[in-house]
Protein backbone atom coordinates (compact mmCIF):
# COMPACT_ATOMS: atom_id res chain seq x y z
CA UNK A 1 0.00 0.00 0.00
CA UNK A 2 1.25 3.18 -0.84
CA UNK A 3 1.69 5.97 1.80
CA UNK A 4 1.68 9.63 1.29
CA UNK A 5 4.24 11.69 2.99
CA UNK A 6 3.14 14.12 5.59
CA UNK A 7 2.13 18.19 3.67
CA UNK A 8 5.01 19.55 5.87
CA UNK A 9 7.78 16.51 4.79
CA UNK A 10 11.15 17.62 3.20
CA UNK A 11 11.03 16.86 -0.37
CA UNK A 12 15.00 17.17 -1.12
CA UNK A 13 13.74 16.35 -4.86
CA UNK A 14 12.31 19.62 -5.22
CA UNK A 15 14.66 21.70 -3.22
CA UNK A 16 16.58 23.72 -5.74
CA UNK A 17 20.55 21.57 -6.70
CA UNK A 18 22.63 24.51 -4.84
CA UNK A 19 20.65 24.12 -1.56
CA UNK A 20 20.79 20.41 -1.59
CA UNK A 21 24.70 20.70 -2.21
CA UNK A 22 24.97 22.74 1.13
CA UNK A 23 23.00 20.53 3.05
CA UNK A 24 25.67 17.59 1.86
CA UNK A 25 28.48 19.84 2.81
CA UNK A 26 27.08 20.72 6.53
CA UNK A 27 26.21 16.85 6.79
CA UNK A 28 29.46 15.61 5.56
CA UNK A 29 31.16 17.99 7.87
CA UNK A 30 28.82 16.77 10.55
CA UNK A 31 30.41 13.47 9.84
CA UNK A 32 33.68 14.41 9.82
CA UNK A 33 33.93 16.17 12.98
CA UNK A 34 32.20 13.25 15.03
CA UNK A 35 35.17 10.84 13.28
CA UNK A 36 37.61 13.07 14.07
CA UNK A 37 36.94 13.87 17.52
CA UNK A 38 36.11 9.20 18.17
CA UNK A 39 38.66 8.56 20.82
CA UNK A 40 41.69 6.49 20.20
CA UNK A 41 41.18 2.90 20.50
CA UNK A 42 42.75 1.61 22.89
CA UNK A 43 41.36 4.50 25.14
CA UNK A 44 37.62 2.98 24.30
CA UNK A 45 38.56 -0.72 24.88
CA UNK A 46 39.77 -0.34 28.53
CA UNK A 47 36.89 1.80 29.33
CA UNK A 48 35.16 -0.83 27.75
CA UNK A 49 36.90 -3.33 30.46
CA UNK A 50 36.55 -0.68 33.21
CA UNK A 51 32.70 -0.32 32.69
CA UNK A 52 31.67 -4.14 31.36
CA UNK A 53 29.73 -2.40 28.11
CA UNK A 54 31.09 -1.69 24.83
CA UNK A 55 32.27 1.69 24.21
CA UNK A 56 31.97 3.75 20.61
CA UNK A 57 32.64 0.17 19.67
CA UNK A 58 30.84 -3.05 19.07
CA UNK A 59 31.60 -6.54 19.83
CA UNK A 60 31.95 -7.20 16.78
CA UNK A 61 34.93 -4.96 15.47
CA UNK A 62 36.52 -5.86 19.24
CA UNK A 63 36.76 -9.61 18.18
CA UNK A 64 38.20 -8.66 15.06
CA UNK A 65 41.15 -7.02 16.96
CA UNK A 66 41.38 -10.11 19.31
CA UNK A 67 42.03 -12.21 16.37
CA UNK A 68 43.83 -10.40 14.05
CA UNK A 69 47.51 -11.58 14.24
CA UNK A 70 48.95 -7.96 12.67
CA UNK A 71 46.60 -5.95 15.62
CA UNK A 72 49.33 -4.27 18.28
CA UNK A 73 50.43 -6.21 20.76
CA UNK A 74 48.67 -3.88 23.65
CA UNK A 75 45.50 -3.64 21.32
CA UNK A 76 45.30 -7.32 21.56
CA UNK A 77 45.74 -7.62 25.46
CA UNK A 78 42.92 -5.15 25.85
CA UNK A 79 40.59 -6.76 23.09
CA UNK A 80 40.82 -10.04 24.47
CA UNK A 81 40.61 -8.22 28.26
CA UNK A 82 37.16 -6.21 26.69
CA UNK A 83 36.19 -9.92 25.54
CA UNK A 84 35.85 -11.32 28.64
CA UNK A 85 34.55 -8.93 30.87
CA UNK A 86 31.62 -8.65 28.17
CA UNK A 87 31.22 -12.99 28.26
CA UNK A 88 32.87 -13.20 25.00
CA UNK A 89 35.80 -14.60 24.59
CA UNK A 90 36.60 -16.47 21.52
CA UNK A 91 37.52 -20.36 23.18
CA UNK A 92 39.81 -21.04 19.96
CA UNK A 93 41.96 -17.87 20.78
CA UNK A 94 45.57 -18.55 23.37
CA UNK A 95 43.26 -19.15 26.74
CA UNK A 96 43.48 -15.89 28.62
CA UNK A 97 45.75 -17.42 31.66
CA UNK A 98 48.39 -17.86 28.81
CA UNK A 99 48.17 -14.49 27.49
CA UNK A 100 48.11 -13.17 31.29
CA UNK A 101 51.18 -15.54 31.78
CA UNK A 102 53.12 -14.21 29.23
CA UNK A 103 52.89 -10.75 30.10
CA UNK A 104 53.77 -11.52 33.62
CA UNK A 105 57.04 -13.58 31.76
CA UNK A 106 57.52 -10.18 29.93
CA UNK A 107 57.61 -8.28 33.06
CA UNK A 108 60.71 -5.78 33.87
CA UNK A 109 60.92 -2.08 34.80
CA UNK A 110 62.54 -0.79 31.65
CA UNK A 111 60.50 -3.61 29.07
CA UNK A 112 60.30 -2.64 25.71
CA UNK A 113 57.25 -5.03 25.43
CA UNK A 114 55.22 -2.45 27.11
CA UNK A 115 55.84 0.80 25.38
CA UNK A 116 53.88 4.22 26.80
CA UNK A 117 50.89 5.28 24.40
CA UNK A 118 50.26 8.64 23.71
CA UNK A 119 46.18 7.59 24.27
CA UNK A 120 47.72 5.78 27.21
CA UNK A 121 50.04 7.97 28.74
CA UNK A 122 52.09 6.18 31.30
CA UNK A 123 50.13 3.08 31.11
CA UNK A 124 52.61 0.39 30.96
CA UNK A 125 53.35 -2.90 32.08
CA UNK A 126 52.19 -2.62 35.55
CA UNK A 127 49.69 -1.16 34.34
CA UNK A 128 48.60 -4.09 31.98
CA UNK A 129 48.83 -6.87 34.75
CA UNK A 130 46.56 -4.62 36.48
CA UNK A 131 43.20 -4.32 34.02
CA UNK A 132 44.19 -8.06 33.01
CA UNK A 133 43.50 -8.54 36.48
CA UNK A 134 40.65 -6.71 37.14
CA UNK A 135 39.49 -7.85 33.37
CA UNK A 136 39.70 -11.88 35.48
CA UNK A 137 37.62 -10.79 38.62
CA UNK A 138 34.97 -8.50 37.07
CA UNK A 139 34.30 -11.72 34.51
CA UNK A 140 34.53 -13.87 37.39
CA UNK A 141 37.53 -15.88 37.47
CA UNK A 142 38.86 -14.10 40.64
CA UNK A 143 40.24 -17.61 42.03
CA UNK A 144 41.75 -18.81 38.46
CA UNK A 145 43.87 -15.17 37.75
CA UNK A 146 45.13 -16.05 42.08
CA UNK A 147 45.99 -19.04 40.62
CA UNK A 148 48.20 -17.72 37.81
CA UNK A 149 49.44 -14.68 40.10
CA UNK A 150 50.88 -17.61 42.94
CA UNK A 151 52.78 -18.94 40.09
CA UNK A 152 54.69 -15.93 39.56
CA UNK A 153 55.09 -15.00 42.98
CA UNK A 154 58.79 -16.76 43.97
CA UNK A 155 59.76 -16.42 40.48
CA UNK A 156 61.26 -13.53 38.00
CA UNK A 157 63.05 -11.04 39.51
CA UNK A 158 61.94 -8.39 42.34
CA UNK A 159 60.03 -6.05 40.34
CA UNK A 160 57.48 -8.80 38.95
CA UNK A 161 57.22 -9.80 42.35
CA UNK A 162 55.72 -6.83 44.00
CA UNK A 163 53.59 -5.94 41.49
CA UNK A 164 52.48 -9.54 41.76
CA UNK A 165 51.79 -8.92 45.29
CA UNK A 166 50.30 -5.45 44.56
CA UNK A 167 48.22 -7.34 42.11
CA UNK A 168 46.82 -9.76 45.31
CA UNK A 169 46.63 -7.20 47.34
CA UNK A 170 44.18 -5.54 45.18
CA UNK A 171 41.88 -8.69 44.54
CA UNK A 172 41.80 -8.65 48.70
CA UNK A 173 40.03 -12.14 48.68
CA UNK A 174 41.13 -14.45 52.12
CA UNK A 175 42.73 -16.62 49.70
CA UNK A 176 44.79 -13.70 48.24
CA UNK A 177 46.01 -11.82 51.36
CA UNK A 178 47.00 -14.86 52.79
CA UNK A 179 49.47 -15.82 49.92
CA UNK A 180 50.74 -12.56 50.26
CA UNK A 181 50.89 -13.68 53.93
CA UNK A 182 52.95 -17.17 52.81
CA UNK A 183 55.70 -14.96 50.82
CA UNK A 184 56.30 -12.91 54.03
CA UNK A 185 57.18 -15.97 55.87
CA UNK A 186 59.01 -17.21 52.71
CA UNK A 187 60.10 -14.71 50.08
CA UNK A 188 63.45 -12.60 50.33
CA UNK A 189 61.32 -9.37 50.27
CA UNK A 190 59.30 -10.01 53.18
CA UNK A 191 59.01 -6.22 53.73
CA UNK A 192 57.62 -5.84 50.49
CA UNK A 193 54.66 -8.36 51.42
CA UNK A 194 54.37 -6.86 54.87
CA UNK A 195 53.76 -3.40 53.58
CA UNK A 196 50.95 -4.66 50.79
CA UNK A 197 49.14 -6.05 53.73
CA UNK A 198 49.32 -2.83 55.78
CA UNK A 199 48.86 -0.65 52.91
CA UNK A 200 45.28 -1.25 51.92
CA UNK A 201 43.53 0.25 49.66
CA UNK A 202 39.46 0.31 49.33
CA UNK A 203 37.46 -0.65 47.44
CA UNK A 204 38.86 -4.23 46.29
CA UNK A 205 38.59 -5.59 43.34
CA UNK A 206 36.45 -8.77 44.80
CA UNK A 207 34.00 -5.91 46.24
CA UNK A 208 33.69 -4.29 43.00
CA UNK A 209 32.66 -7.43 41.47
CA UNK A 210 30.12 -8.26 44.27
CA UNK A 211 28.40 -5.08 43.18
CA UNK A 212 29.26 -5.69 39.33
CA UNK A 213 25.34 -6.40 38.28
CA UNK A 214 23.79 -3.29 40.29
CA UNK A 215 23.33 -1.75 37.29
CA UNK A 216 22.79 -3.81 33.87
CA UNK A 217 25.10 -3.42 31.32
CA UNK A 218 22.80 -1.86 28.86
CA UNK A 219 22.48 0.72 31.34
CA UNK A 220 25.83 1.89 32.34
CA UNK A 221 25.96 4.65 29.62
CA UNK A 222 26.65 8.26 30.58
CA UNK A 223 23.27 9.78 30.87
CA UNK A 224 21.71 6.91 33.30
CA UNK A 225 24.63 6.82 35.31
CA UNK A 226 24.80 10.23 36.45
CA UNK A 227 21.09 9.84 36.89
CA UNK A 228 21.68 7.05 39.54
CA UNK A 229 24.71 8.92 40.72
CA UNK A 230 22.31 11.86 41.28
CA UNK A 231 19.61 9.93 43.13
CA UNK A 232 21.17 9.55 46.36
CA UNK A 233 24.68 7.81 47.96
CA UNK A 234 24.29 3.59 48.96
CA UNK A 235 25.87 0.98 46.96
CA UNK A 236 23.62 1.08 43.58
CA UNK A 237 24.19 4.99 43.40
CA UNK A 238 28.32 4.65 44.68
CA UNK A 239 28.61 2.08 41.52
CA UNK A 240 27.02 4.53 39.02
CA UNK A 241 29.90 6.99 40.16
CA UNK A 242 32.87 4.26 39.56
CA UNK A 243 31.36 3.61 36.21
CA UNK A 244 30.79 7.47 35.37
CA UNK A 245 34.52 8.30 36.68
CA UNK A 246 36.08 6.46 33.97
CA UNK A 247 34.03 8.63 30.45
CA UNK A 248 36.39 11.46 28.71
CA UNK A 249 35.08 14.67 29.97
CA UNK A 250 31.64 15.86 28.63
CA UNK A 251 31.69 18.06 25.78
CA UNK A 252 28.43 19.21 27.10
CA UNK A 253 29.91 21.99 29.65
CA UNK A 254 26.31 21.32 32.03
CA UNK A 255 26.32 17.68 32.05
CA UNK A 256 30.02 18.06 32.85
CA UNK A 257 29.33 19.93 35.86
CA UNK A 258 26.28 17.93 36.42
CA UNK A 259 28.73 14.32 37.14
CA UNK A 260 31.61 16.45 39.15
CA UNK A 261 28.43 17.97 41.48
CA UNK A 262 26.85 14.14 41.94
CA UNK A 263 30.22 12.98 43.08
CA UNK A 264 31.01 15.87 45.40
CA UNK A 265 27.45 15.19 46.53
CA UNK A 266 28.43 11.26 47.84
CA UNK A 267 31.73 13.07 49.26
CA UNK A 268 29.91 15.32 51.58
CA UNK A 269 27.10 13.12 52.58
CA UNK A 270 27.17 10.92 55.53
CA UNK A 271 23.74 8.57 56.56
CA UNK A 272 24.25 4.73 57.68
CA UNK A 273 24.16 4.21 53.92
CA UNK A 274 26.52 6.09 52.48
CA UNK A 275 30.17 6.05 54.71
CA UNK A 276 33.65 5.71 53.80
CA UNK A 277 33.53 2.92 51.01
CA UNK A 278 30.64 5.02 49.26
CA UNK A 279 33.01 8.20 49.68
CA UNK A 280 36.48 6.60 48.28
CA UNK A 281 34.69 5.69 45.46
CA UNK A 282 33.20 8.47 44.19
CA UNK A 283 36.69 10.89 45.38
CA UNK A 284 38.69 8.24 42.76
CA UNK A 285 36.08 8.94 40.02
CA UNK A 286 36.19 12.92 40.89
CA UNK A 287 40.19 12.44 40.16
CA UNK A 288 39.81 10.68 37.37
CA UNK A 289 37.41 13.09 35.68
CA UNK A 290 39.05 16.23 36.79
CA UNK A 291 42.32 17.26 38.23
CA UNK A 292 40.72 19.98 40.69
CA UNK A 293 43.40 21.87 42.51
CA UNK A 294 46.38 21.22 44.77
CA UNK A 295 44.63 23.84 46.67
CA UNK A 296 41.02 21.80 46.51
CA UNK A 297 43.42 18.36 47.60
CA UNK A 298 44.75 20.42 50.10
CA UNK A 299 41.68 21.38 51.61
CA UNK A 300 39.75 18.72 51.24
CA UNK A 301 42.24 16.65 53.00
CA UNK A 302 42.13 18.93 56.30
CA UNK A 303 38.32 18.52 56.44
CA UNK A 304 38.20 15.23 56.06
CA UNK A 305 38.03 13.13 59.18
CA UNK A 306 38.39 9.58 57.64
CA UNK A 307 41.75 8.06 57.44
CA UNK A 308 40.75 6.04 53.90
CA UNK A 309 39.53 8.76 52.37
CA UNK A 310 42.33 11.38 53.55
CA UNK A 311 44.59 8.33 52.03
CA UNK A 312 42.70 8.56 48.48
CA UNK A 313 42.29 12.49 48.33
CA UNK A 314 46.55 11.92 48.52
CA UNK A 315 47.05 9.99 46.19
CA UNK A 316 44.65 12.08 44.29
CA UNK A 317 46.72 14.79 44.46
CA UNK A 318 50.07 13.09 43.91
CA UNK A 319 48.55 11.03 40.65
CA UNK A 320 47.67 14.58 39.46
CA UNK A 321 49.63 17.09 40.22
CA UNK A 322 52.82 15.52 41.00
CA UNK A 323 55.86 17.65 42.12
CA UNK A 324 53.03 20.56 42.43
CA UNK A 325 51.39 19.06 45.22
CA UNK A 326 54.57 18.73 47.55
CA UNK A 327 55.05 22.07 48.74
CA UNK A 328 51.40 21.21 50.28
CA UNK A 329 51.90 17.34 51.10
CA UNK A 330 55.45 18.87 53.30
CA UNK A 331 52.65 21.08 54.50
CA UNK A 332 50.41 18.75 56.04
CA UNK A 333 53.26 16.50 56.93
CA UNK A 334 52.87 18.91 59.81
CA UNK A 335 49.64 17.81 62.19
CA UNK A 336 48.77 14.26 59.46
CA UNK A 337 48.00 11.96 62.82
CA UNK A 338 48.23 8.92 60.57
CA UNK A 339 51.09 6.91 59.69
CA UNK A 340 50.21 5.14 56.65
CA UNK A 341 49.09 8.88 54.88
CA UNK A 342 52.49 10.19 56.81
CA UNK A 343 54.23 7.82 54.42
CA UNK A 344 52.22 8.70 51.45
CA UNK A 345 53.21 12.52 51.86
CA UNK A 346 56.55 12.03 52.52
CA UNK A 347 57.85 9.44 50.21
CA UNK A 348 55.96 11.56 47.48
CA UNK A 349 57.91 14.51 48.57
CA UNK A 350 61.49 12.21 48.47
CA UNK A 351 60.41 11.21 44.66
CA UNK A 352 58.93 13.75 42.98
CA UNK A 353 61.82 16.20 44.49
CA UNK A 354 64.72 13.83 42.76
CA UNK A 355 62.36 14.33 39.83
CA UNK A 356 60.90 11.23 39.60
CA UNK A 357 56.99 9.83 39.26
CA UNK A 358 55.63 9.27 42.45
CA UNK A 359 51.73 8.35 42.04
CA UNK A 360 50.40 8.61 38.24
CA UNK A 361 46.86 9.06 36.87
CA UNK A 362 46.54 5.29 37.02
CA UNK A 363 47.32 4.89 40.80
CA UNK A 364 43.86 6.99 41.10
CA UNK A 365 42.24 3.78 40.14
CA UNK A 366 44.07 1.04 41.11
CA UNK A 367 47.60 1.85 43.09
CA UNK A 368 50.23 0.14 43.15
CA UNK A 369 52.22 -1.21 46.65
CA UNK A 370 53.73 2.19 47.88
CA UNK A 371 56.95 0.53 47.97
CA UNK A 372 57.02 -0.05 44.02
CA UNK A 373 57.44 4.01 42.69
CA UNK A 374 60.05 4.25 45.75
CA UNK A 375 62.37 1.32 44.33
CA UNK A 376 61.02 1.11 40.89
CA UNK A 377 60.25 4.82 39.89
CA UNK A 378 58.67 5.72 36.35
CA UNK A 379 60.74 7.28 33.64
CA UNK A 380 64.15 5.97 34.58
CA UNK A 381 66.56 3.35 36.93
CA UNK A 382 68.07 4.64 40.33
CA UNK A 383 70.44 6.78 39.81
CA UNK A 384 73.73 5.45 41.32
CA UNK A 385 73.93 8.33 43.31
CA UNK A 386 70.85 9.86 44.73
CA UNK A 387 69.84 13.61 43.89
CA UNK A 388 68.46 16.31 44.72
CA UNK A 389 68.23 19.79 43.44
CA UNK A 390 69.30 22.25 46.01
CA UNK A 391 66.38 24.64 45.84
CA UNK A 392 64.46 20.87 46.90
CA UNK A 393 66.56 19.84 49.50
CA UNK A 394 66.77 22.95 51.04
CA UNK A 395 62.83 23.25 51.51
CA UNK A 396 63.01 20.19 53.31
CA UNK A 397 66.10 21.17 55.84
CA UNK A 398 63.93 24.32 56.13
CA UNK A 399 60.47 22.34 56.66
CA UNK A 400 63.16 20.46 59.64
CA UNK A 401 64.53 23.36 61.06
CA UNK A 402 61.47 24.93 61.49
CA UNK A 403 60.59 22.20 64.31
CA UNK A 404 58.05 20.75 62.16
CA UNK A 405 58.69 16.91 62.30
CA UNK A 406 56.35 14.26 60.65
CA UNK A 407 53.95 12.76 64.12
CA UNK A 408 55.40 9.36 64.35
CA UNK A 409 59.08 8.18 64.98
CA UNK A 410 59.13 5.75 62.06
CA UNK A 411 58.87 8.05 59.88
CA UNK A 412 60.83 10.55 61.37
CA UNK A 413 63.73 8.27 61.40
CA UNK A 414 63.16 7.26 57.87
CA UNK A 415 62.89 10.96 56.74
CA UNK A 416 66.77 11.48 58.29
CA UNK A 417 68.06 8.46 56.28
CA UNK A 418 66.87 9.60 53.05
CA UNK A 419 68.12 12.99 53.16
CA UNK A 420 71.46 11.42 54.30
CA UNK A 421 71.64 10.66 50.52
CA UNK A 422 71.55 14.59 49.38
CA UNK A 423 73.57 16.43 52.32
CA UNK A 424 76.82 17.80 51.73
CA UNK A 425 79.16 20.92 53.04
CA UNK A 426 76.91 23.17 55.07
CA UNK A 427 74.03 20.89 54.24
CA UNK A 428 75.96 18.14 56.21
CA UNK A 429 76.02 20.16 59.44
CA UNK A 430 72.59 21.01 58.91
CA UNK A 431 71.45 17.58 58.79
CA UNK A 432 73.45 16.85 62.19
CA UNK A 433 72.29 18.99 64.31
CA UNK A 434 68.65 17.20 63.72
CA UNK A 435 70.25 14.21 64.22
CA UNK A 436 72.41 15.11 67.36
CA UNK A 437 69.17 16.22 69.05
CA UNK A 438 67.34 13.01 68.36
CA UNK A 439 65.61 11.57 71.80
CA UNK A 440 67.60 8.22 71.04
CA UNK A 441 70.41 8.80 69.01
CA UNK A 442 72.52 6.21 70.48
CA UNK A 443 69.98 3.70 69.66
CA UNK A 444 69.58 4.54 65.91
CA UNK A 445 72.91 4.82 63.84
CA UNK A 446 71.69 2.90 61.17
CA UNK A 447 70.04 6.23 60.25
CA UNK A 448 73.24 7.67 58.96
CA UNK A 449 74.31 4.66 56.61
CA UNK A 450 73.47 6.74 53.86
CA UNK A 451 75.87 9.61 54.62
CA UNK A 452 78.54 10.23 51.63
CA UNK A 453 80.30 13.49 53.08
CA UNK A 454 83.85 12.52 54.79
CA UNK A 455 83.39 16.42 56.19
CA UNK A 456 81.15 14.54 58.83
CA UNK A 457 83.81 12.28 60.15
CA UNK A 458 85.03 14.29 63.56
CA UNK A 459 81.58 14.27 64.57
CA UNK A 460 80.86 10.96 63.81
CA UNK A 461 84.25 9.67 65.74
CA UNK A 462 83.27 11.43 68.96
CA UNK A 463 80.22 9.54 68.84
CA UNK A 464 82.19 6.36 68.59
CA UNK A 465 83.44 6.42 71.90
CA UNK A 466 80.10 6.86 73.43
CA UNK A 467 77.94 4.56 75.11
CA UNK A 468 76.01 2.78 72.56
CA UNK A 469 74.03 -0.60 71.92
CA UNK A 470 76.93 -2.82 70.07
CA UNK A 471 74.62 -3.35 67.34
CA UNK A 472 74.75 0.32 66.33
CA UNK A 473 78.32 1.10 67.45
CA UNK A 474 78.84 -1.67 64.87
CA UNK A 475 76.56 0.50 62.04
CA UNK A 476 78.43 3.55 63.26
CA UNK A 477 82.21 2.23 62.92
CA UNK A 478 81.81 0.73 59.40
CA UNK A 479 80.25 4.39 58.23
CA UNK A 480 83.52 5.78 59.68
CA UNK A 481 85.73 3.03 57.89
CA UNK A 482 83.85 4.00 54.23
CA UNK A 483 84.27 7.46 54.73
CA UNK A 484 87.72 7.47 55.96
CA UNK A 485 88.38 5.16 52.87
CA UNK A 486 86.79 8.02 51.28
CA UNK A 487 88.50 10.98 52.24
CA UNK A 488 91.85 9.28 51.95
CA UNK A 489 91.06 7.91 48.45
CA UNK A 490 89.87 11.33 47.18
CA UNK A 491 91.53 13.62 44.52
CA UNK A 492 92.52 16.60 45.34
CA UNK A 493 90.04 19.26 45.45
CA UNK A 494 89.93 21.68 42.22
CA UNK A 495 92.36 25.17 41.67
CA UNK A 496 90.75 27.40 43.25
CA UNK A 497 89.12 30.36 40.67
CA UNK A 498 91.78 33.07 39.86
CA UNK A 499 90.04 35.20 37.41
CA UNK A 500 89.80 39.26 38.03
CA UNK A 501 85.49 38.54 37.97
CA UNK A 502 83.18 38.74 41.01
CA UNK A 503 82.42 34.86 40.73
CA UNK A 504 85.75 33.97 41.59
CA UNK A 505 85.77 36.24 44.43
CA UNK A 506 82.56 34.60 45.31
CA UNK A 507 84.42 31.01 45.06
CA UNK A 508 86.99 31.87 47.49
CA UNK A 509 84.47 33.30 50.17
CA UNK A 510 82.50 30.61 49.80
CA UNK A 511 84.85 27.31 49.78
CA UNK A 512 87.06 27.54 53.20
CA UNK A 513 90.68 26.25 52.51
CA UNK A 514 91.18 22.61 54.03
CA UNK A 515 91.94 22.52 57.56
CA UNK A 516 93.74 20.82 59.52
CA UNK A 517 92.31 17.44 60.99
CA UNK A 518 89.71 18.44 63.72
CA UNK A 519 89.30 15.76 66.88
CA UNK A 520 86.13 16.22 69.09
CA UNK A 521 86.74 15.38 72.36
CA UNK A 522 83.14 16.63 74.66
CA UNK A 523 79.76 17.72 74.01
CA UNK A 524 81.22 21.02 73.92
CA UNK A 525 83.55 20.94 71.05
CA UNK A 526 80.64 18.48 69.30
CA UNK A 527 78.03 21.59 69.64
CA UNK A 528 81.44 24.17 68.04
CA UNK A 529 81.17 22.01 65.08
CA UNK A 530 77.82 21.67 64.38
CA UNK A 531 77.40 25.27 64.47
CA UNK A 532 80.59 25.99 62.46
CA UNK A 533 79.78 26.60 58.66
CA UNK A 534 81.46 28.09 55.42
CA UNK A 535 80.14 31.50 54.33
CA UNK A 536 77.20 31.47 52.15
CA UNK A 537 76.38 34.44 49.75
CA UNK A 538 73.74 35.69 51.94
CA UNK A 539 76.66 35.89 54.95
CA UNK A 540 78.56 38.84 53.70
CA UNK A 541 78.20 41.80 51.52
CA UNK A 542 80.77 42.76 48.35
CA UNK A 543 82.09 46.82 48.34
CA UNK A 544 84.62 47.25 45.61
CA UNK A 545 87.24 49.85 46.84
CA UNK A 546 88.62 50.76 42.88
CA UNK A 547 87.36 51.25 39.52
CA UNK A 548 88.62 48.01 38.33
CA UNK A 549 86.99 46.33 40.88
CA UNK A 550 90.79 44.45 41.87
CA UNK A 551 90.45 45.48 45.46
CA UNK A 552 87.17 44.73 48.10
CA UNK A 553 85.95 45.04 51.57
CA UNK A 554 83.75 42.20 52.45
CA UNK A 555 81.55 42.64 55.45
CA UNK A 556 80.16 39.62 57.20
CA UNK A 557 76.63 39.41 59.19
CA UNK A 558 78.81 38.16 61.90
CA UNK A 559 80.44 42.19 62.11
CA UNK A 560 84.03 41.42 60.75
CA UNK A 561 85.64 42.40 57.93
CA UNK A 562 88.14 40.96 55.54
CA UNK A 563 89.96 42.67 52.24
CA UNK A 564 90.64 41.08 49.00
CA UNK A 565 92.53 42.31 46.13
CA UNK A 566 93.64 40.51 43.09
CA UNK A 567 97.12 40.27 42.79
CA UNK A 568 99.63 37.96 41.48
CA UNK A 569 96.93 36.75 39.76
CA UNK A 570 94.61 35.38 42.30
CA UNK A 571 92.48 37.03 44.63
CA UNK A 572 93.94 37.00 48.06
CA UNK A 573 93.39 38.15 51.41
CA UNK A 574 95.45 41.26 52.61
CA UNK A 575 93.71 42.45 55.41
CA UNK A 576 96.20 42.07 58.73
CA UNK A 577 94.37 39.23 60.05
CA UNK A 578 95.04 36.88 57.29
CA UNK A 579 98.59 38.70 57.04
CA UNK A 580 99.26 37.64 60.94
CA UNK A 581 97.81 34.32 60.28
CA UNK A 582 100.39 33.13 57.67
Amino acid sequence: MNRRAPANSLKLAKLPRRIIFVLAIITSAFYSQSAAAREPLERRLLRTIQIGAPQDITVAEIKHIAENPNSKYIDNILARSALLVLQQDNPKLIPYNELLDNVLNNLAPDSNAFPTLPALPDFRGKETVFTMVYAMVMSGNQEQVTAVLEKHLLTGGKYKQAVVISALRNIGTPRAVGLIQKYAEAGQESNLAQTAIADEDYPVLFEMHDRWNMIPPAARNRDNLRAVAQSGCDQRAAMAAYWLGFFAPSVDPNKEVADLQAFEAIIHKNTPDCEMMEHVIALKSLALRSPKSVAYWNRLARQTSNVWERHQIVINAWGRFGSKFAPAALDLLKTEPSQYIQWELLNGNLQTRQDYVYRDYWDIWIPVNILVPMEFPEGGRRAPQPKMDESDLNAMLHWLESGARPKDPWVYNHMLYHLADFVSGNDTHRFLLFFNAHPERAKNYWILENLTDPAALPLLKYWSTLPAPPDQLENLKSLIARLDNRNHGSSPSTTPCCEATEICLLDHLTHAEPQSPVEIHSEKEAQAWLHSTSASVSDFKIAYTDDSKRSATVTFKAGFDQHWEFIYDCWRRTDPAAITSR
